[in-house]
């Protein structure tokens, strides 16, 4: 069920909607933010399979569920 909004969601808003959703620290908002405005590369999110408490390959896929729906937006 979709929640009627008078306003689209902010960037801020979908961005931290996306780690929530992929259980990654609300602390990960800000860095998932500097990708998304290109500050920090994308190809810096190269999994090590070393069992990281962020892993990164979850944060690539965060990112690119931000970046869908700002496109879809």
């Amino acid at each position: 069920m979709s929640e009627e909004r008078l306003f689209p969601k902010t960037k801020d808003e979908i961005i931290l909607e996306k780690v929530r959703f992929f259980f990654l620290p609300d602390r990960t908002a800000a860095f998932v933010r500097n990708l998304v405005d290109g500050k920090v590369s994308e190809r810096s999110l190269v999994c090590c399979h070393s069992g990281c408490d962020v892993c990164n390959e979850t944060i690539y896929n965060c990112y690119m569920a931000v970046k869908k729906e700002l496109e879809e937006n």
